[in-house]
């Protein structure tokens, strides 16, 4: 099968989610104050977009849904062992985050897009049900290490922010700092 083949049945909607990812990606090469709830767009997308892979999977669901869970565990483990490998978010104002630039954000982007347009095209091209159920367990397995790790990621760095603001890091205060509208309750964050 030709790339211009291949091409052409990829589905309309996968560009403006691979634009609008890369869009992202590259606004978090600098460093920019944000909101905590604007950080969990990412991982939100990932999140949907594994769970809408397990719907369409096209071998044994459990089998999936096992893979994707035990993938996005890892997913998180290594999301946070990259938060703490970060540098850490800085001071900015009242209910924001002054988030460092990096590379990270994007090169997993790219990284996920790369390993799910591929594993599709080889779902799609896998010959017998054997092949598909390979390809269509990997591909959850992939979809669940992704949003792990974007969602490990982003708690984490939510976590240091927390400390850095002078706030317990506790799974209240991550859920009020990223829910509030104002971001976090206390001040602002400080080096440290």
């Amino acid at each position: 099968m030709s790339i211009l083949t291949i091409l052409g049945h990829t589905p309309v909607w996968v560009w403006p989610l691979l634009a609008f990812l890369v869009y992202r990606g590259v606004a978090a090469m600098q460093p920019r104050d944000v909101s905590p709830g604007r950080l969990l767009i990412i991982p939100i997308v990932f999140l949907v977009w594994g769970f809408a892979g397990l719907l369409g999977a096209q071998g044994d669901l459990g089998r999936s849904l096992a893979a994707f869970l035990a993938a996005a565990v890892a997913g998180l483990a290594l999301g946070r062992g990259l938060a703490a490998l970060s540098p850490p978010p800085g001071p900015a104002a009242p209910g924001l985050i002054a988030m460092p630039g990096s590379p990270v954000t994007l090169i997993l982007i790219l990284a996920a897009f790369a390993t799910k347009y591929a594993g599709n095209v080889a779902l799609a091209l896998a010959q017998d049900a054997g092949a598909r159920a390979f390809w269509s367990t990997g591909l959850a397995a992939s979809g669940g290490l992704f949003a792990g790790l974007f969602w490990g990621r982003t708690l984490g760095l939510l976590w240091r922010a927390l400390r850095a603001a002078g706030e317990a890091p506790t799974l209240a205060g991550l859920a009020r700092m990223a829910l509030s509208p104002g971001g976090r309750t206390g001040a602002a964050p400080t080096d440290g």
